[in-house]
């Protein structure tokens, strides 16, 4: 399997901080050796950095680690407020939201490092989950209709999670070839069924029992 561990992203327009640079530099070095076959010596040369500035600005290697899959705010606050809108318009809007993550190089620098990092790595795989619960599940919930608000929100995003690994990580060609909108315009209705459609009648009737976390 092939995994694309840099896609469409490059640095962030403008001035670009010393500390911007260790994380460009610690985001590709983790993605494509893993947090085990990364070194600070090798993230240092790639950002053009003495390798004891890392230590000043991170700690050491767990720190820089933790540092490097940090979303900035915007972008969850971007993802939660999908369903401020009409309920007929929130699959749209997760979506969108979800997907213009990794359309933007400062947001999918860290989603990819923190997608593939999971896979291998337990710290990587706990700030996944808890992207996906704490910081989306949480916060949307309550605003969804009450019957299993965990399961729709969890299965959403488990489906958008799997379409940015087959268009942006794997990029499988028919993944990657139609635009945004017309990836928005395919996906968007499934994930509306999975926030407000109508459940199996054995999840509705709530034999199985879901929480939010």
């Amino acid at each position: 399997m092939s995994v694309d561990t840099k896609g469409r992203t490059g640095r962030r327009p403008g001035p670009v901080s010393t500390r911007d640079s260790i994380l460009d530099a610690a985001r590709e070095q983790f993605t494509q050796h893993g947090f085990k076959g990364a070194t600070l010596r090798a993230i240092a040369g790639q950002a053009g950095v003495d390798p004891g500035l890392i230590r000043h600005f991170f700690g050491d290697k767990e720190g820089l680690f933790v540092a490097s899959l940090e979303l900035p705010r915007e972008a969850l606050d971007a993802v939660r407020g999908s369903a401020e809108g009409p309920p007929e318009q929130w699959g749209e809007r997760l979506t969108r939201g979800y997907l213009s993550l990794w359309e933007d190089p400062e947001t999918a620098a860290p989603l990819r490092a923190l997608v593939v990092s999971a896979f291998a790595n337990e710290l990587a795989l706990t700030q996944l989950r808890d992207f996906l619960t704490r910081s989306v599940l949480a916060d949307m919930a309550p605003l969804l209709p009450q019957d299993q608000p965990g399961l729709r929100l969890a299965s959403a995003m488990t489906h958008l999670v799997g379409t940015a690994l087959g268009r942006y990580l794997l990029r499988i060609p028919p993944m990657v070839e139609p635009s945004l909108d017309e990836i928005v315009a395919l996906v968007s209705p499934a994930v509306q069924g999975y926030l407000t459609g109508r459940l199996p009648e054995s999840l509705a009737s709530g034999s199985v029992k879901t929480t939010v976390p």
